[in-house]
């Protein structure tokens, strides 16, 4: 895949950072991994597919701390950016599933990148190289002293402390960012904002961790399952988890996003004139047949019923698929969760246990609170009610009919 395609010089100036931080400033033993390994060496994996605000990121944190899994640090769709499998190299999100026209070594070498494994204790020299290796991606422009940066990190800085030291806002990254900010974040980002910092939890990987599950989720993968069956793994054992969430509070959610100033931007994709939207920028996942025009609250519906929709055409691709209701994970967390650990053939974790009793706030765009939809009822079923065909179809597949269970 060319560099030099639309985007090119923020990829060319990310490689060729990244390359410097992966062989010149990481500890040696993630570089050794990094040499040897790609991400289809692990045994099995673990692909939880979603549309946008449907919950996926609470369920790969709460996953994510199982300790037979290893998993990078937040969605690795910025890998597939990195590696130009994205828009504008498709008009969409959607790739085809006989779609070979990429690295896939280098692909599946620049997944395992930010993966670690799952311990109760954790290793702070993990969480550093992590935050190095994908600071390229965060900020390809900038000229970061990578090296100096990890040294300050490993005598005791925050990596707040050190982004600011070096003229980078922490509001960039989901830990330190407000529910909204003043500060207008640009475009250069190939990694979509905002950042996920690594969980206390994680150390780097060893060998005898390829043994283990490797769970990943990214919102664009439910526009890709055939192809990351056929093309992207076509020999590994890959279980999928399909999480839905009713159309309402996920159309909802979507219109916060797009109305907030703290990431989620994805594509430029040229002039944009969406009524309650006043931003440059595409967010969240490129659907197809995707408009620039109309009502805001119109394009979070057709989000929704295309990822949902692809799902549901995409996921006899794989043999082991278990739908798993956002609803239930957070009114009935422990059984849910047990049911998906289950599935995956995971077993007992402690730590998993633990996180479930007291599940974290992720890639939230307000406080959570039982069926917030209706804070704007009147805009959504205006939504709904001009929804075709389509919508309709996808929520009689999905089982949300019924309007009492959207929570």
């Amino acid at each position: 895949m060319s560099l030099e395609k639309p985007l090119g010089s923020a990829r060319r100036q990310a490689h060729e950072k990244s390359q410097t931080v992966r062989e010149e400033v990481v500890s040696a033993e993630k570089r050794a991994i990094l040499s040897d390994h790609r991400a289809d060496d692990f045994d099995s994996v673990l692909l939880i597919a979603s549309a946008s605000r449907g919950g996926s990121s609470l369920l790969f944190d709460t996953l994510r701390h199982h300790e037979g899994t290893c998993s990078p640090d937040g969605e690795h769709g910025k890998w597939y950016t990195f590696n130009g499998v994205c828009f504008p190299e498709f008009d969409s999100d959607r790739v085809p599933a006989d779609f070979d026209d990429f690295d896939r070594e280098a692909l599946l070498t620049d997944l395992l990148a930010d993966v670690g494994a799952t311990t109760a204790e954790g290793d702070r020299t993990h969480r550093i190289d992590d935050a190095l290796v994908r600071l390229p991606l965060q900020f390809p422009e900038r000229d970061l002293p990578y090296g100096e940066m990890r040294e300050a990190m490993l005598d005791g800085a925050s990596l707040d402390e050190v982004l600011e030291d070096h003229g980078v806002s922490p509001k960039h990254f989901d830990e330190f960012a407000e529910e909204d900010t003043d500060e207008r974040l640009n475009d250069e980002a190939i990694e979509e904002r905002p950042f996920i910092t690594s969980h206390d939890h994680k150390r780097g990987l060893r060998e005898e961790d390829f043994g283990r599950t490797l769970v990943l989720k990214t919102s664009v993968d439910a526009y890709r399952l055939p192809w990351i069956r056929e093309q992207l793994f076509p020999d590994t054992d890959v279980d999928v988890v399909h999480l839905t969430r009713n159309p309402a509070a996920s159309i909802n959610g979507l219109y916060d996003g797009w109305r907030l100033n703290r990431g989620f931007q994805t594509y430029d994709v040229g002039d944009l004139d969406l009524e309650d939207y006043d931003g440059e920028l595409w967010n969240y996942d490129l659907p197809p047949g995707w408009s620039g025009d109309g009502r805001l609250i119109d394009a979070c519906l057709r989000q929704w019923t295309q990822a949902q929709g692809h799902i549901l055409d995409g996921r006899d691709a794989f043999d082991d698929v278990h739908r798993v209701r956002f609803e239930d994970l957070i009114t009935d967390t422990e059984s849910t969760v047990e049911e998906i650990v289950d599935f995956a053939g995971l077993g007992e974790s402690e730590l998993l246990r633990e996180n479930a009793a007291d599940l974290n706030q992720v890639m939230t765009t307000k406080e959570p609170e039982r069926a917030r939809w209706r804070n704007r009822e009147e805009l959504v079923r205006g939504a709904l009610d001009r929804a075709d065909e389509p919508f309709d179809d996808v929520v009689e597949r999905l089982g949300y009919t019924e309007e009492s269970e959207w929570i």
